[in-house]
């Protein structure tokens, strides 16, 4: 090549590119405004090959021993290449493949981040298929850690269907306090979730009622409450409907339409004598009060 000549890039081979591009800073390349380049960049084997360079920098935990490990992996490995792309497109069902048949090892390596990247992002095929190619991929791992985390920033029933496909046994998680713990379930009460909620009853896991209530009566729906109570008859420290009025009562926060529910589950005694009691008592905490006694007063049968 004479002194004089410039060189094009463009006559390297796609496999020298993509290992000088992924050696160096692909955003930068990525700004040159070459089509070859741009169309390089967006290959599932580019990814593959500045994933390598990126874990390989980041020094990845083995094994990984805290959730904060699997989002530092999302954070330094994954995040990088979603960046350059503009969104989590990328990770697909063709990438994870890719990765299980060229690069076996750093699949292992990578499978927690890609497993929690994937669920947070609803991308169920890619999360499946990384629990099939990882031989020995346990999802209970770190004392259910994960399970929890995943529950607490993706809370959907999706997810809950998707876990027990793969082989999470709640039954054994939940009577062991080790992701459904009341700061878990009081957050889905806070947020009416009777799906995933109804999840659990439907296995047969009893939920405590009395505490989820006493938590969360405050902000409830009607719909919720009901569910509670139905789900919650027939177990041991069950309530009464007549307890959850005297709860109601002594709850400022209980919304109108919940206290008039409660009220239409009970009849006329002694115990709605000491419900217009107790909102006596509160009257000046609760701006509902008033409205809440006259509900009571209301009644055909009240006396």
């Amino acid at each position: 090549m004479d002194a004089g000549t410039a060189f094009d890039i463009n006559q390297l081979p796609s496999l020298v590119l993509i290992r000088i591009i992924s050696h160096s800073d692909p955003c930068i390349w990525s700004q040159l405004g070459n089509a070859q380049i741009s169309k390089l960049l967006s290959t599932t084997s580019f990814r593959c090959a500045w994933v390598c360079q990126l874990a390989n920098r980041s020094h990845l935990p083995s094994p990984v021993s805290c959730v904060n490990d699997i989002v530092d992996i999302c954070t330094n490995v994954l995040q990088p290449v979603s960046r350059l792309c503009g969104s989590d497109a990328w990770l697909t069902d063709e990438f994870v493949r890719a990765l299980a048949t060229n690069r076996p090892l750093l699949l292992n390596a990578l499978a927690p981040a890609l497993l929690w990247s994937s669920l947070l992002t609803g991308k169920r095929s890619v999360a499946t298929l990384v629990v099939q190619s990882v031989a020995g991929l346990d999802l209970t791992m770190l004392e259910c850690q994960v399970v929890r985390e995943l529950l607490v920033r993706q809370p959907s029933l999706w997810l809950l269907e998707w876990l027990e496909d793969n082989g999470v046994d709640f039954s054994q998680l939940y009577h062991g306090d080790r992701c459904f713990d009341m700061s878990l379930l009081t957050g889905w009460v806070l947020d009416n979730r009777t799906d995933l909620l109804g999840f659990l009853t439907q296995r047969n896991l009893q939920l405590p009622v009395r505490s989820l209530i006493d938590y969360a009566l405050g902000v409830s729906t009607p719909e919720t409450v009901e569910f509670l109570m139905t789900h919650g008859s027939g177990h041991r420290n069950a309530l009464s409907w007549s307890d959850m009025l005297l709860m109601a009562c002594t709850e400022a926060s209980t919304r109108i339409d919940v206290f008039e529910m409660i009220v239409g589950k009970t009849e006329p005694n002694i115990v709605w004598t000491f419900a217009a009691s107790c909102l006596a008592s509160h009257a000046m905490l609760d701006d509902g009060a008033y409205k809440k006694f006259s509900i009571l007063r209301s009644h055909p049968e009240a006396t």
